[in-house]
């Protein structure tokens, strides 16, 4: 966030975004706050509500986000708890519809698909986005359950974008039944995570290209996947488990 605006006598924060290693920066759209309300003006479109941190279990309210222009994007709160990153305790809400939790936030940091990514796949469809870290006058307080840097290096790195190196199914998946993974090359390790970064599972060493996992033991809600081989290093994926 750099610089400031002006939009009839309110003053605003300007959202940039990079993508090339911070040389260049696109606009992403103006930013304020009022009584634990971020409000939300999208390039060439209106003010909405980004985040509402009063809401509480049971609420229902409608967001922005940097994708769907004007359109306002319904999200349901199923429950609000307390979770711990760097030994600051933190709110945090769950976000969902039918019962099962689909997205959080959390005080203070925000969606942990990414500070502007509520809800992205009501507009769109593409890869899983993940806040990997977030940082505080320098200071780290969030990052990815799994991931130890903050800064993902692809000089050197294939690219496998359009490719279907790691099958996962089904997903969503129904408590009870498993989890069928299919990968390209042999993973050395499989590791799953819940969203406070608590290792639930961890499965190694592998030699099979095809992996079942039970979920008998797993309770309804998102979870984080790590998969790590020799080629690709870690990748992270989201399982939901109804």
């Amino acid at each position: 966030m750099e610089g400031d605006s002006t939009v009839n006598s309110v003053l605003y924060s300007k959202i940039w975004i990079s993508t090339d290693s911070l040389s260049s920066w696109a606009f992403q759209g103006l930013l304020r706050e009022n009584d634990n309300i971020v409000y939300f003006i999208p390039p060439g479109s209106s003010e909405g509500i980004l985040y509402d941190f009063n809401l509480k279990t049971g609420d229902t309210a409608f967001v922005r986000n940097i994708f769907c222009g004007d359109e306002e994007i319904p999200i349901y709160v199923l429950d609000v708890d307390t979770v711990e990153y760097f030994g600051t305790a933190r709110k945090r809400w769950h976000l969902g519809e039918n019962g099962y939790t689909d997205e959080f936030w959390v005080e203070g940091i925000g969606s942990l698909n990414g500070p502007l990514y509520t809800k992205y796949w009501h507009c769109i469809v593409c890869p899983v986005w993940e806040l990997l870290c977030y940082h505080y006058n320098d200071t780290l307080q969030y990052i990815l359950p799994g991931e130890t840097e903050c800064y993902q290096n692809s000089v050197g790195i294939n690219d496998h974008h359009g490719t279907n190196d790691v099958l996962i199914k089904p997903n969503p998946v129904k408590k009870g039944n498993p989890i069928e993974i299919e990968m390209v090359n042999t993973p050395v390790n499989i590791e799953i995570f819940n969203t406070s970064g608590i290792l639930l599972k961890s499965i190694s060493p592998l030699q099979n290209l095809k992996i079942s996992i039970e979920t008998n033991n797993f309770d309804p809600g998102l979870y984080l996947l790590n998969i790590k081989t020799k080629e690709n290093g870690t990748r992270t994926f989201k399982i939901l488990i109804e």
